[in-house]
């Protein structure tokens, strides 16, 4: 007779074999700490299509907050269909980076780093700003990269892409130990060819800071919607390996971050940094092609 050890190493090998074929995967990155949550999700407005603009600028940029301006246009217009995102990218000579005791905040993450890189083979070479991108997709035979003066017509046609990919998100947030918990629920409304990815991160509105508009230093400058981190890792996690069919299901979530409650981006921290106000927190995930980089749907909550 076989050894037991045998046979449980053939059942061990069956259990992985079919692992691969789990079309519903449920991926979990630590375990869950907290008790007093305050829960948020999407629910009522995850029915639909949404776009997402990421906005690559910096505080000494003098033409940036003429393309904030656009965006407040942009939203009044769409509400929540339209999703904006304030990305302070850049080398140490762009206009995202501090400079001298005039310029101490440094408001660059690890993130936006990544995304706007010029280095990387997947990074979108941001060297201009404002630059925008509008669902990190070609438009118009252009793109992805589009200068401020493009996007309410960039929107227009964006607003016409299918609904391919329905996300529900869901945040668990303890005040008392700053622990934050994100779960995202993906469902394919139709049959998809590529394999897809999720990013989650967070951004705070209300910042206060100097910025440079058009020539002139307005010392209380409010930022909204900026890039504060990230939940996932600049590029996310895969959730399926391949093509999908409808109504698969995924489900995915990103477990016990802490949100910090001093200066967070150490890197690139080189002056006074604004604590992060959980009040003012919203996270957002987005769902893209792993091949194209194109996002598919992107969703938003606020966490309290």
């Amino acid at each position: 007779m076989k050894n037991p050890k045998f046979y449980f190493l053939i059942f061990s090998l069956l259990i992985l074999v079919a692992c691969d074929k789990v079309t519903n995967p449920v991926i979990k990155s630590t375990t869950t700490v907290g008790s007093n949550f305050i829960i948020k999700t999407n629910d009522d407005i995850s029915n639909y299509k949404k776009i997402i603009l990421e906005d690559y600028t910096g505080q000494r940029c003098v033409n940036c907050p003429e393309a904030t301006r656009i965006i407040k246009t942009l939203l009044k217009a769409y509400g929540d269909t339209l999703i904006a995102i304030a990305v302070h990218q850049g080398g140490d000579d762009s206009f995202a980076a501090p400079l001298g005791k005039n310029w101490p905040n440094d408001f660059r993450t690890d993130a936006g780093q990544e995304w706007g890189s010029k280095s990387n083979s997947i990074g979108f070479a941001i060297d201009q700003y404002p630059t925008g991108l509008i669902n990190r997709k070609k438009y118009q035979s252009s793109g992805p990269r589009f200068s401020r003066a493009t996007w309410t017509g960039i929107c227009a046609e964006a607003k016409k892409d299918p609904f391919v990919l329905k996300l529900n998100l869901k945040t668990e947030y303890d005040p008392s130990k700053r622990a934050l918990n994100t779960y995202v629920k993906g469902t394919f409304l139709a049959n998809y060819p590529n394999p897809v990815k999720v990013i989650a991160v967070y951004m705070q509105d209300s910042i206060i800071g100097k910025q440079e508009d058009n020539g002139v230093v307005i010392p209380d400058y409010e930022f909204e919607h900026m890039l504060r981190g990230d939940l996932s890792g600049p590029w996310g996690v895969n959730v399926t390996a391949s093509a999908s069919i409808k109504d698969n299901v995924f489900d995915i979530s990103f477990l016990n971050k802490a949100l910090p409650d001093s200066t967070r981006y150490e890197k690139y921290a080189k002056g006074a940094f604004t604590k992060v106000n959980d009040k003012k927190i919203t996270v957002v995930t987005f769902a893209y092609d792993a091949v194209t980089l194109e996002i598919l749907q992107a969703e938003k909550v606020k966490i309290r």
